[in-house]
């Protein structure tokens, strides 16, 4: 017997691979953030060290300063950078009150977000996507140099991404189109990492922030920040610690219980990082991160509504839920160590890191299985849900040798190692509809194990650039990795039979870069980027032997095709980038069936194609504006294989053909020690185009929408208070939506809409 998970517009069973099984539906400009003494060839972890993080409340700026980025992973201006990178600067985020990707999306071209609530969420650049069904991540994390989050479809890869609070975030960066030569696999559309804040060893420094907010019709939410550093020796040794907690209020109403705003989540975390540096030539750093996200109902997906029509069955932000069901947690740890050593005529760079990522979750999947289970167990009010706790933990260790950069021959090689192990559980849980109490049956319903699944990769790489005159540079770069996947799975229960296997897969991709550049000036650049990506395959899950379904899937690869355009201008006062691109992929990782179970297997094709712009004007002292556009054409370029039903000439799911984000900030003196600033930004998300289906049926429109933000606030010496205004139009954007029956026309479906109206006040002190 089938089992159909809830937010799918498909049947699938309990054994479905289990990274689809995720409860789904469906950033950028370079901000003027200014490193000071960030030089080409320093240690990153030391350039980076001078990033500041807190406003300046500086009225008197008249250019946009200069932006350093690792996205090469050495320190370098953003100008000299030639791919597309993003950059949000730490001072940005927080002026912007900024708590999750869904803050700053917009302000990144060719990023899109599809959401099914906190913890759970899929990033997608330049439309390198298969939909809310993806099951693996096509934009890799990074955390610094450390990558975060699963490699593989074993632990919800494509969905669990790692929404880290961007609380004293030196920046965010953004790497636009395919990584797959640097920085490895899963990194098909691009790259985005989080770069903290590291220990200073000169001076003691903190801050202390507190807020509270209020969403339209909804609760109140309240977030409290602090950081501290402290040198432990001067100039040698820093110890820096941030903490967080926030209160996310809820806005939706559960009628089936009377419970209100039921979607609240509480999130926990901190960071702490001990650097030492006893020389110019050497640095280590010691860093720890831990965070806890928990919701009540997070896993019960959004407002039910019929999807013809898109109005709310219950009225709006409502929805029909089980007692008892729901509950999401999720919870990070990542502890890394860094050494950097300069011998002169190379730097050595040492990454090692030991992660863990923990996933409890309890979807309601009472309305899309009642109907079928009850009548074949005798049961009138039989509730359903499936209990799916994911545990990954993952080992990595990088090693690279770097020439100086001032060479005409510039070359870099590495080679990097990673191992993880991923346990997965699905129970299917039966109780009261109405009550909640549990039904004790006399037999399993089902019951699925995966663990250990365990995947190994082995990857070296390297690059040469020749700078064959002062204005031309050419680089070359490959990337040859093997990986072996070790998967074991067992199963139970009157809905899924007895099975206990073992499956082995191994793959070996090669990735290629090519990138020639010029530079007419040192503010204008040109560059042509020909880069590769791939995302591992393995063996498939849930398909007992003898199916005839294949024992493992393969990897999926894309080349992509890139020309660019940098430019600063006006003495500093403007930048421009433009950037078009060109994608072709070939044996999409996508969901077929056979003997009632599903599994992955590679077909279909699909080109994206498009043009990103992004402009930013420091129009006058304390006044800078910004804007972004992005095209995206995504489509299908042959059909989907059988058991899925997308078409060539189809638009891939969830990539709106328009994005567009403005902006404006004020810096402004007022009397005495007192100054002020305003901004705003108005952001568009265009129409897209839902999941395609695996049983005959219409992929429906989600309507596009926009977004105003808006912002104000007063620095009174090392005092800084603020408002602002989320949502300001209270537009009912959606973000992710999916049937909750078996039938795609069945109603009703469950849609996850970005954040209502949110109106907030903060405060916070530095010293």
């Amino acid at each position: 017997m089938e089992l159909h998970h809830p937010y799918r517009s498909r049947r699938i069973s309990i054994a479905v691979a289990l990274a689809l099984l995720m409860p789904m539906g469906a950033w950028g400009q370079p901000l003027a953030a200014t490193e000071a003494g960030a030089g080409r060839g320093e240690p990153e972890a030391v350039a980076a060290a001078e990033q500041p993080v807190a406003s300046s409340g500086d009225t008197s700026t008249t250019n946009l300063g200069t932006v350093m980025v690792t996205a090469n992973k050495r320190s370098e201006r953003l100008q000299d950078v030639p791919m597309a990178v993003s950059a949000v600067s730490g001072n940005d985020l927080q002026r912007q009150s900024a708590q999750g990707f869904s803050d700053y999306a917009s302000q990144v071209p060719g990023l899109n977000v599809v959401s099914q609530g906190p913890g759970q969420t899929q990033l997608t650049l330049r439309g390198v996507t298969s939909g809310a069904n993806t099951p693996n991540a096509t934009v890799g994390t990074y955390i610094d140099d450390t990558p975060y989050g699963s490699s593989t479809v074993y632990s919800a890869g494509s969905v669990l991404t790692p929404d880290i609070d961007p609380a004293d975030l030196e920046r965010i960066e953004v790497l636009r189109g395919p990584q797959g030569t640097l920085y490895g696999s899963n990194t098909l559309g691009g790259l985005l990492k989080f770069v903290t804040v590291k220990p200073d060893s000169t001076a003691v420094a903190g801050r202390i922030s507190v807020g509270g907010s209020s969403v339209s019709g909804g609760e109140g939410g309240m977030d409290s920040h602090a950081m501290f550093n402290v040198p432990l020796i001067k100039d040698a040794l820093a110890l820096r610690v941030n903490a967080y907690a926030r209160h996310d209020p809820g806005y939706i109403d559960n009628v089936a219980t009377g419970e209100k705003d039921v979607n609240d989540a509480e999130v926990r975390g901190g960071r702490a990082q001990l650097m030492w540096t006893p020389s110019e030539a050497f640095s280590l750093r010691l860093s720890a991160l831990a965070q806890n996200l928990h919701g009540n109902a997070l896993a019960n997906g959004g407002v039910d509504v019929d999807p013809l029509t898109l109005k709310p069955l219950y009225g709006d932000l409502k929805q029909s839920r089980a007692p008892g069901t729901g509950n999401f947690g999720v919870r990070y740890r990542l502890y890394d160590a860094s050494i950097n050593a300069d011998f002169g005529w190379s730097q050595l760079v040492s990454v090692s890191s030991y992660s863990t990522l923990d996933r409890q979750s309890n979807p309601d999947a009472t309305v899309a299985y009642g109907p079928i289970v009850n009548p074949a167990l005798g049961l009138d009010n039989g509730g359903y849900s499936i209990n799916g706790p994911i545990h990954l933990g993952k080992f990595t260790q990088e090693l690279r040798l770097q020439s100086p950069e001032d060479r005409t021959l510039e070359w870099r090689a590495g080679v990097f190692y990673t191992r993880e192990h991923t346990t997965n559980q699905q129970d299917v849980l039966s109780f009261d509809a109405t009550t909640g109490e549990p039904i004790a049956l006399p037999f399993t319903l089902g019951h699925i194990a995966v663990g250990p699944a365990t995947f190994t990769e082995w990857a070296g790489y390297g690059d040469i650039t020749w700078h064959a005159t002062s204005q031309f540079s050419l680089l070359l770069g490959a990337r040859y990795t093997h990986d072996r996947t070790t998967f074991n799975q067992s199963g139970t229960g009157i809905l899924v039979g007895d099975s206990d296997f073992t499956i082995k897969g191994s793959d070996s991709p090669t990735t290629f870069l090519l990138n020639p550049s010029f530079k007419f000036s040192d503010d204008l650049m040109a560059y042509v980027r020909v880069a590769s990506g791939y995302r591992p395959g393995g063996p498939n899950v849930g398909v007992p032997p003898g199916l005839g379904a294949p024992e493992t899937f393969g990897p999926d690869k894309l080349v992509s095709y890139e020309l660019g355009l940098k430019s600063t201008m006006l003495d500093k006062r403007m930048a421009l980038d433009v950037a078009a691109f060109y994608i072709d992929w070939d044996k999409i990782q996508l969901t077929s069936f056979a003997g009632g179970f599903s599994f992955l297997g590679n077909g279909g094709k699909a080109r994206s194609q498009g043009v990103e712009a992004n402009w930013q004007y420091a129009a006058a002292p304390g006044l800078v504006l910004s804007a972004n556009a992005t095209w995206t054409d995504a489509e299908l370029t042959a059909d989907t294989p059988p058991g899925l039903f997308g078409y060539k000439g189809d638009r891939l799911p969830w990539v709106p053909k328009w994005n567009a984000h403005v902006g404006i900030d004020y810096d402004f003196p007022l009397a005495g020690a007192w100054s002020g600033f305003v901004g705003g930004s108005y952001s568009h998300v265009g129409e897209r185009k839902t999941d395609f289906q695996a049983v005959p049926g219409p992929r429906f429109d989600a309507p596009g929408y926009n977004g105003v933000d808006l912002r104000a606030g007063v620095n009174i010496n090392n005092w800084t208070l603020k408002a602002y205004v989320k949502n300001l139009t209270d537009d009912r954007g959606i973000s992710s939506m999916a049937s909750e029956t078996i039938d795609p026309l069945g109603s009703p479906f469950g849609v996850v809409y970005v954040t209502p109206r949110t109106v907030g006040l903060s405060a916070s002190v530095s010293f």
